[in-house]
């Protein structure tokens, strides 16, 4: 088995479970179950991503795993198979970010003592028994600050992932703080490209390649990534980038009244009170606009702290968005603004095959990850 990063190296393994359970060890109670349909976790989601068939979860802070719908099993990834339990032996850390994209899964997570760190992961399925440690942010000390993570904003799809870091006064190279409160001085995007290629990353070499930073004191942040582009806010303006970086639309006056924002093919989707704006990704043409409820809205969000929203948009692909509101799933269809209710849900991700929802039940599964084919959906492509 081969390792890379500076952790100690991970097995992936994947068990085998019919309508069957994955056990940590004989004695211990089970983690996972899956039914031809369905994934139940005996410990709550706190991750959840699609890409093709499959599905990537991270459940009890630190367990990661991918399931396709109809196998008999999922594959674990990121620990081995020894410390694939609940609570990891690891320590103390809790995942927030998580995509698929391609072959790889990649994950951001927090943790630490005194020393405060961010670390993301990356593993490439094809090397199943490779993990990255694919970049690291540490500094002293365990913060009061409202917002103390430093990397974040992690989305994939297709050959792309990204993720942002940022600087801090106060943070190891960075300037002092004139005053008590820990503000950013800088912000970079970063892609994650394939290991074995390494290059300077975040405070050490890595499988990145910078993007773009921010000025200083202005907001750099990643929302979405689609057939080879990447949507992000940047110092106040809605940008469109390529893989390489560089600038192929902006939206101008659209950030101020912004609550969230996708990116689906060649549509740029923009959540505003009571509204869903649909704007071209060539032209930056609005296309059309559709009324949705006059509630608190927001969208993904990428790094804690998270606002509360009464409506929250979590994903888009063949002309359909889905989005909570009040506890319930709805698919919003952009054609001819058909909405209809799928179930009572949390979150969800479209797959190329249908859609992947997560939703609370009662113990011993406590969260459960449904997959209905497009042909099932209540609002169709």
């Amino acid at each position: 088995m081969h390792c890379r990063g500076t952790l100690v190296c991970a097995a992936v393994i994947a068990a085998a479970i019919g309508a069957s359970v994955v056990r940590a060890s004989p004695s211990a109670p089970p983690l996972v179950q899956v039914t031809p349909h369905e994934l139940r976790l005996s410990q709550p989601l706190v991750g959840l991503a699609a890409e093709g068939r499959r599905a990537a979860f991270a459940f009890c802070n630190q367990l990661v795993g991918t399931w396709r719908p109809g196998a008999a099993n999922v594959t674990r990834l990121g620990l081995p198979v020894a410390q694939w339990t609940c609570p990891p032996p690891r320590g103390l850390e809790h995942i927030y970010g998580l995509a698929f994209a391609g072959d790889r899964v990649a994950w951001v997570d927090s943790g630490g003592g005194n020393i405060y760190f961010n670390l993301v992961f990356l593993v490439v399925l094809s090397h199943p028994h490779t993990w990255t440690v694919a970049a690291e942010t540490g500094y002293c000390c365990r913060p009061l600050e409202p917002d103390p993570n430093r990397m974040g904003h992690l989305y994939g799809a297709g050959g792309l992932m990204v993720f942002s870091s940022r600087v801090k006064c106060g943070d190891l190279g960075a300037p002092s703080c004139p005053g008590p409160t820990r503000t950013v001085v800088s912000q970079t995007m970063w892609k994650l490209r394939r290991p074995p290629f390494t290059a300077q990353c975040v405070n050490q070499p890595g499988p990145c390649v910078q993007l773009t930073t921010s000025a200083p004191n202005a907001t750099l942040r990643p929302l979405s990534v689609s057939s080879g582009r990447i949507l992000l806010l940047n110092n106040g303006v809605l940008e469109l980038r390529n893989a390489a970086g560089a600038i192929t639309r902006q939206f101008g006056g659209v950030a101020a009244v912004m609550r969230g924002a996708d990116l689906m093919g060649n549509r740029v989707l923009v959540l505003v009170p009571a509204k869903l704006r649909v704007y071209n990704a060539s032209t930056g043409a609005l296309v059309r606009t559709r009324p949705l409820p006059n509630v608190t809205s927001a969208g993904v969000c990428g790094m804690p702290p998270c606002p509360v929203a009464a409506l929250q948009m979590l994903d888009a692909a063949r002309g359909l968005v889905a989005y909570t509101l009040s506890g319930k799933l709805h698919l919003l269809r952009l054609r001819d603004g058909r909405n209809k209710v799928v179930a009572a849900a949390e979150d969800a991700r479209f797959g190329s095959k249908g859609l992947f929802y997560a939703y609370s039940a009662a113990a011993p599964w406590v969260s459960r990850i449904r997959f209905v084919p497009w042909a099932a959906l209540p609002v169709r492509p």
